[in-house]
Parts: structure tokens; sequence; C-alpha cells
């Protein structure tokens, strides 16, 4: 079996060199290579294009605006978030750009090493401290939370014009793109709320404030 090629992004080396030397146990792994910023990464991943990507995210080096580009242009390439970031508004923001793990610089190295194999098979895997701030939020949800987590500025925009009662037509006109951006929107809005009606979508947005 072909080893996994990873390019590792971390701004700080002697992290980088702390994970090639994990890694180093495991035959099925390689680091291809390593990015200490944004521009750096993009470089590295339009070089090497890797089979994944072990990011520390860290929005003074790698933002999510840098990851959704990744994710836009390396379809192929799987995203393990591994960071000391422990903010709840920071993880669900990354878990809102679909990646596939989410570790904390805390966890185990059997934890990097699954994770990655989990990845490999197009499967999600979280460390158990990104479990308990999932289970935590499923039990006791905030809708106002939930809503500034999980839609983007312009989805969040798009979603009051719909419960305001628009059309498309009407929204792209209104913001200034075309019709199919504005289905687009209104399409991954309703994947991630789980949501299957203009009417359904409606009421989310009077539970949750966006229109009074």
């Amino acid at each position: 079996m072909n080893a996994i090629r990873i390019t590792l992004a971390d701004a700080q080396p002697v992290f980088r060199e702390g994970i090639k030397s994990m890694l180093l146990a495991h035959q099925d792994v390689t680091i291809v290579s390593e990015a200490s910023n944004t521009p750096e990464l993009l470089d590295q991943l339009s070089l090497y294009c890797p089979d994944m990507l072990i990011l520390d995210y860290n929005p003074l080096y790698f933002d999510n605006e840098a990851i959704q580009k990744i994710l836009n242009t390396q379809r192929d390439c799987r995203v393990i978030i591994l960071s000391s970031q422990e903010k709840r508004s920071t993880i669900f923001k990354a878990l809102e750009l679909n990646v596939c793990s989410y570790l904390t610089k805390e966890c185990s190295r059997q934890d990097l090493y699954k994770a990655i194999r989990s990845a490999a098979r197009g499967e999600k895997y979280f460390c158990s401290f990104i479990v308990d701030v999932l289970l935590e939020d499923k039990v006791s949800p905030s809708r106002d939370r939930l809503a500034s987590h999980y839609l983007t500025e312009r989805e969040t925009l798009v979603t009051r014009l719909v419960a305001l009662g628009k059309v498309n037509k009407e929204i792209a006109y209104e913001l200034n793109l075309s019709p199919h951006t504005i289905h687009t929107h209104r399409k991954n809005i309703m994947k991630k709320l789980g949501l299957h009606s203009a009417v359904d979508l409606t009421n989310y947005a009077k539970e949750t404030g966006i229109v009074h």
C-alpha cells in the first residue's frame, strides 16, 4: 500500500519536528512538505498535492478563508486540525468547514494516528475534548449560538431575506449576485441546518432572532 503523503502546517518548527518524530514509527505515512504560514502552505499544496493536511488552526497564521480555499482547490486533500485553540466558537467555525478531524495539542500520538487512518478512509475522528464539546452542544443547544456558528454572514443574510418572503431572483438583485449563486447558498444553508423547506427555514430564522 502506498504511504499516505502528508503536508504539515504549523508556525512552530519545534512542534513540526515533534509530529514528524511521532510519525516515523509508521511506515504507511510520510511528511512530504511543511509550511509555517498561509502563503507557504498554498505553495506547498500546489507543488506536492498531498493526500492529507495536518494543520494548526491558528488565525494568526492559518485562517478560515485559507482552509476554505484549500478545501476548494485540493478536493482530494483531507484536513486534520491539530490545534491549541479550545474556544467553543473557534471549534465550531473549524467544524463548519467540514474538516475530517479536530484534535487538541494535548491529545496523544495514538489519537493523531487514529485521526490519520480515519481520514484516509474518509471518516471523521475527534478527540475526547471535541466530542465533549459536541455532546454538550447537542444536549443543551443555544439557538443564537447555532445561528452564529453554523451560518456565515452571507448565509445569515440570505436566510433573513428568505424568511421575509423574497424569492431567489429578488434576493439576487438585492445582493448583486446571480440567482444560481443564491440557489447554491440556500442549498448549503438547508444542508447545514438539516432543514427541508422555506417554511422550516423561516421558522428557524424566527426562533434564532435572524428575523423578528
